[in-house]
């Protein structure tokens, strides 16, 4: 998916619903509806404070996966059960290949389901899921030129569209020890998205990909949560354009404290390097090796209803230190419950 095409595809969707129910009994969930109101106003606060981002490099200086979707609770497998999260997703960003701005505007709803079967895989818990983002763009790309006279000249190009993006599946293997939670989880890319060759306004790559991920979390005694996720993704090559992405590197980590009254608190950030050149004939920028840092706040707040425990989060970040890749600010919020 162009955008952060990395809630790229995770299992986490369930990660801080299933770790609420778990420890229902030592930290206290409440059922008050006005603490349910009042969560809603902070997400639509934090909604109207910040635009939102897609992770990028590669063709279209655009990565397959959705960073920062999976930084808070990566190495958790939650108890049994089915999971689902609604992610709303929003990006803001520029990006300057050779004499051209371009300007990014995202907006996503990110569907995520996933499934954890009671039974073991030798000695792992297993899990299953899968990812469907609606998104909508509406990008400009603004060219400069130098004309007959020297004056310098600049045209606009824009375009929108809104339509599914590519969809993305994955299995999980998950172990514990005590505190210690830590997991495997091998993704694959499917280019469902709206796509056309050497258009500004699409919502797929074109380019199938697979992803594998590693992943740590401590959750202690206290309520104290830090996770880290090191992945690699390899890219199928566009045969539209004949462009082959490169390989990259992504790091996510989160550090937060769950409370007693059901918020939790924290920082998050990632890290996103391209390990190899992208080739092919339609790589006419040459190696075009990309790389970005990103940090920002993260809270959320898990309510009790009906019986049933409902995650509410949000989460921004600030990209910096961009190199050949879009920089600008994303916003994540997120609604999660176990049927």
């Amino acid at each position: 998916m162009p955008g952060r095409p990395q809630d790229a595809v995770t299992h986490q969707c369930s990660g801080t619903i299933g770790r609420a129910s778990g420890l229902a009994g030592r930290y206290k969930v409440t059922t008050n509806l006005d603490h349910v109101r009042w969560a809603g106003c902070v997400l639509l606060l934090l909604l109207g404070l910040v635009p939102g981002q897609p992770s990028r490099a590669s063709e279209y200086g655009i990565s397959g996966y959705f960073l920062g979707l999976t930084a808070p609770l990566a190495g958790y497998n939650p108890p049994p059960g089915i999971y689902y999260r609604n992610s709303f997703f929003l990006y803001h960003g520029t990006f300057y290949p050779n004499n051209q701005r371009t300007t990014y505007n995202l907006l996503a709803n990110v569907g995520i389901i996933a499934w954890y079967p009671e039974w073991d895989f030798f000695g792992a818990s297993p899990g299953f899921s899968a990812v469907v983002p609606f998104l909508g763009v509406r990008n400009k790309m603004d060219t400069t030129s130098i004309g007959l006279d020297g004056s310098r000249q600049v045209s606009t190009t824009t375009q929108t569209v809104d339509s599914i993006a590519d969809t993305e599946y994955s299995a999980i293997l998950g172990w514990h020890a005590g505190p210690h939670h830590w997991n495997v989880v091998l993704t694959g890319f499917m280019p469902t998205g709206h796509y056309a060759p050497y258009q500004l306004g699409i919502t797929g790559l074109n380019r199938p990909g697979l992803d594998l991920r590693g992943a740590y979390t401590y959750l202690g005694e206290t309520g104290l949560e830090v996770s880290g996720a090191l992945g690699v993704t390899v890219n199928a090559i566009n045969t539209a354009t004949n462009y082959r992405s490169g390989a990259e590197l992504h790091f996510e980590w989160t550090v937060q404290q769950y409370f007693p009254f059901g918020l939790h608190a924290g920082v998050s950030g990632f890290v996103f390097q391209q390990l190899t050149p992208d080739s092919g004939s339609g790589a006419t920028l040459g190696p075009f090796i990309g790389r970005v840092f990103s940090i920002g706040p993260s809270i959320g707040y898990a309510i009790k209803v009906d019986g049933r425990v409902i995650d509410l989060s949000g989460r921004w970040y600030h990209d910096f230190g961009a190199q050949n890749h879009p920089q600008g600010d994303s916003i994540f919020a997120s609604l999660g419950f176990r049927f």
